[in-house]
Formats: structure tokens, sequence, C-alpha cells
């Protein structure tokens, strides 16, 4: 797939903190510490995945490109405009270029509403435009997605879980946005169903030209959708490059010991050992060293020291890792 120059998301230097309720009136209150600088770009026409264990950021991630939940420091830049520096009305400009499918295909759409008003959610929102032209646009969204004009009248209950996906990304796509951002869109799904949101999203980016940035725990998921992966671990991107190069070469240890961990249709029937040692380490306070040190079987007593920073070391390969 080939991809444009032009830059759709850049983030810099993302941090995002949590304040904990106080448990004492003379302690200061707990800190969660979600994102620990984050930086990525992602082109146009590319499909951008971002892997990691659950609580690792990925979501917090996506909320704050979203913006939906504001940075504690860092920026992030949609088709080059900064969202955080902007004023209500550029940013609610700006918004119909960034789009955003949930995990949850039944939480996600509101059961009191037609199909047809769910899909035109964002569209009411940010533009004004003539009743036949809403029609059609909602109608044209409905049938890009594979499901008919004549949906618009029924209701989400009457809908099974891929198809309220599917609605859900008719949803997205009605603004005609730039990227659109999947949190786990298919991981409440069967499989079988899987298979035709994933074909469904691949389809869409050949006909349309959407960048997608998608969140996952599923590594086949992201094999088999995205061009490009970066693989966070408690808050960090540790290593970022092409799906081909991760999946086949990884340089970490954390995404050696994902890929070590993918179940394998013909294998032994011996359980395998996890290559992790120890357990993940609290988020209430930033690490000292490698953050992932005390769980890697390649650990060198400067990783307990010395953080360290995410260098290229190929081309368009990165990597968080003092000896990679």
């Amino acid at each position: 797939m080939n991809a444009p120059s032009e830059t759709v998301v850049a983030a810099e230097a993302l941090h995002k903190r949590y304040v904990l309720p106080r448990e004492s009136l003379f302690q200061p209150p707990a800190e969660v510490f979600a994102l620990n600088g984050v930086d990525l770009e992602i082109r146009r026409g590319r499909s951008f995945g971002v892997v990691g264990e659950s609580g690792c950021g990925k979501s917090t991630l996506a909320r704050v490109i979203m913006g939906l939940e504001r940075p504690s420091s860092g920026s992030v830049r949609i088709l080059g405009q900064s969202v955080y520096d902007l004023g209500a009305e550029d940013l609610r400009g700006l918004r119909r270029h960034f789009q955003m499918v949930f995990q949850d295909p039944y939480g996600s759409l509101d059961p009191r509403h037609k199909v047809g008003r769910i899909v035109a959610e964002p569209l009411d929102a940010l533009e004004k435009i003539e009743p036949d032209v809403r029609r059609d646009r909602i109608v044209g969204a409905l049938e890009s997605v594979g499901l008919k004009a004549g949906d618009t009248d029924k209701y989400p209950h009457e809908f099974s879980g891929g198809q309220r996906q599917r609605i859900a990304i008719a949803r997205a796509l009605i603004t005609r946005p730039a990227i659109i951002i999947a949190d786990e869109p298919v991981s409440a799904l069967d499989v079988s169903v899987q298979a035709q949101v994933l074909n469904l999203l691949q389809d869409l980016q050949a006909e349309l030209g959407v960048t997608y940035m998608l969140i996952s725990h599923d590594l086949a998921v992201v094999d088999y959708v995205c061009d490009d992966v970066a693989v966070m671990y408690l808050g960090q991107i540790v290593e970022q490059a092409p799906v081909s190069q991760v999946f086949s070469t990884p340089r970490h240890p954390y995404t050696k010991a994902l890929l070590a961990a993918v179940p394998r249709p013909v294998a032994s029937r011996r359980r395998r050992r996890s290559q992790l040692q120890g357990g993940v380490i609290s988020q209430m306070a930033l690490a000292v060293g490698c953050p992932f040190a005390d769980r890697c079987p390649e650990a060198q007593p400067r990783c307990q020291s010395e953080s360290p920073a995410l260098r290229s070391i190929a081309e368009n390969h990165r990597v968080s890792c003092h000896f990679a």
C-alpha cells in the first residue's frame, strides 16, 4: 500500500497523569502515570496499530489524541493543527476530520434512537446541511458498510453485534474523516464476525483512503490490518516499526515475549513457560531505569538505573532498549 508523505496525526512528548482521591487530609493525593512521553506519527492512508497488555495506556492514548482528555503535557497535531491550542469553534471544525469507533457495539449505540439518527450524530453536531443532502449522506454511509437504506428506520436491538459495529463505522465515516481511531473494534465480536469487520475496514481504506489508528491487544488483528505498529508498556512506546519488521524480527524483549505468547494452531501439547519474570510494577510512581527491567530476561545492571531512549536501530525501526 503506497502512503503519501502527509502526516495526519503527530503526537509529541505526551504525558497523562490521573490524580486519585485523597486518602488522608495530611497527605498529597496519589497519582497514576498513564502516559510517560509518547511520540508517534501517522501518515495518510496508513493503518497504525497500538498493542500491549491491559493497562499499558493504549486507550488513554486514543482518548488524548481524540481530544476527549487533555494531556498533562505534550502536544497533538491533526492535519497540522494543534488540538489543544485551538479555540472551541476552530476545534469544532477540525473534529469532522477525526472520528472514533468504540469497543462495545452494544453500549456505543443509543437504544432509544433509530439508526438514521445515530449515524447522523456527528454530521448534525459538526455541519449544517439541507435535509435531502443529510438523508443522502446517511444512506451513503450505511451502504458503504454493507447495510441498506431501509435500515435507517430500525433500532439497534434489531441488529447483530457485527451489524451494530458496521453502524458505528458508518457513523464514524459520515463526516468523511481523514482518520478513524478504533479502540478494540472487534474484541467483543465472535471470531467469524471479527473477520467480516476487519475486511470491511480494509475495503473502506482501499476505496476511501481512510487512515486508521487501531488499538488492540490481539497481535493477529494488528498483523492482518495494520502497516505500522507501536508496542506499549507502562505508558511508553518500547518498539515501533512496520508490522512486517516487528513480527519477523522483534528487537525489544517485551515484544519478543508478546509474540512468543501467541497460541500456535499446531504446537507441542506441553505448556509453554512465560519468558517474563515478576509482575508489572506500580503506575503510581515513575520507574527508575527501564520500566521493564524487573521482568526482562535480558536485563543488565545498567537497566536498573538508566532509562533507555526510544532510538532508531534501522530504517523506520525504533526501540527503547539499551541492548537492542
